[in-house]
């Protein structure tokens, strides 16, 4: 007699389950077996008074016999359920997203001719990165330059501002990656003419916006010579790093 009240309230505590897993999809089923087995699942299917149908966790079917049950409960998936995603299938960081990009960098430029006389400059370029890869942009900066022999320093009263065009190729979207730059213009005080800067060297990415830089380059800038008024050419080996945001 007791046996059969006690397999009918299971049965009564098993239909509510049933209604339970509808409307809380958080929660699973626990069933406590006489040899102390614990299987964790979904209710699935009731034999009144012979058996139970459970999906375990692992995607299995296990048929319990009512008489081996000791009690049934239920518990938060959540608290047992961990997400693991494969490396494979996490979204592929983009350290160059587009947009406006923007960079600061200070340089020093050595001329190739005369050893005497050396350039430092500031520089800043403003534009928009298109992809991963290409950035195109304006810029322009402040050179000063110096000439120093048998001890002597003369600084030129006259600065130097070239204003050009900017070309930047990323060659990877990583971290760390090899770069190719090239810029082109004029120079509109100081020493007036044209200005070229080809360069190569390596971006160091600090986050997909911000980071560093180094360019490693050949600089060349035409004057005319007050002197004698002829078309001259200061030709450098230059040395940029700056940041970019």
């Amino acid at each position: 007699m007791k046996k059969q009240i006690w397999r009918t309230a299971a049965t009564i505590v098993l239909l509510f389950s049933l209604i339970y897993d509808m409307s809380a999809q958080d929660y699973r089923d626990v069933v406590f077996l006489k040899n102390g087995t614990v299987i964790k699942g979904f209710y699935k299917e009731l034999f009144p008074g012979d058996s139970l149908r459970m999906e375990t966790i692992d995607g299995g079917v296990l048929i319990c016999a009512m008489s081996d049950i000791v009690r049934i409960a239920k518990e938060r998936t959540s608290l047992y359920v961990v997400n693991i995603q494969d490396e494979a299938s996490l979204p592929e960081r983009i350290w160059r997203p587009h947009g406006y990009r923007g960079f600061m960098e200070y340089g020093e430029e050595t001329n190739l001719d005369d050893s005497g006389l050396k350039m430092s400059s500031l520089m800043t370029v403003h534009g928009y990165q298109f992809n991963r890869h290409v950035f195109l942009g304006i810029g322009f900066g402040l050179q000063n330059v110096e000439y120093s022999t048998n001890g002597f320093r003369l600084s030129f009263d006259r600065r130097v501002i070239p204003v050009f065009g900017d070309v930047l190729l990323s060659i990877l979207n990583t971290r760390i990656t090899p770069v190719v730059d090239c810029r082109l213009g004029y120079s509109i005080s100081g020493l007036k003419g044209a200005y070229f800067n080809p360069s190569v060297g390596v971006d160091f990415g600090i986050s997909p916006r911000f980071g560093g830089y180094i360019l490693l380059g050949y600089s060349q800038q035409k004057y005319k010579d007050d002197n004698d008024n002829t078309d001259k050419k200061l030709k450098a080996l230059s040395l940029h790093c700056g940041l970019h945001f």
